[in-house]
């Protein structure tokens, strides 16, 4: 996902591209770091995903990693455009 939002951003601005991978390296620094400081994703309208599972880190203005963690380990499983709509993903 994240390879597809940075693709898309290079046809318009190369600059802009590496400084959405750029604050995605930030955040994954910060995930590393405590996880635990991110707030639950609680926009999740998605039947069979439990509430208070999945967290939320956002980066770049617009973007958001969705991640869980599993006892020390983070596991991100979307990045999404936040001005998009995303019921495909669910």
């Amino acid at each position: 996902m994240l390879l597809s939002h940075t693709k898309f951003l290079a046809q318009i601005s190369t600059g802009a591209a590496r400084r959405l991978l750029s604050d995605f390296k930030k955040a994954t620094k910060r995930l590393s770091a405590d996880p635990f400081q991110f707030p639950f994703a609680d926009d999740l309208d998605a039947p069979g995903i439990p509430l208070e599972v999945y967290r939320k880190c956002l980066f770049y203005n617009r973007y958001k990693a969705l991640f869980l963690v599993e006892n020390n380990d983070v596991f991100i499983d979307a990045i999404i455009d936040c001005r998009q709509e995303n019921k495909s993903l669910y």
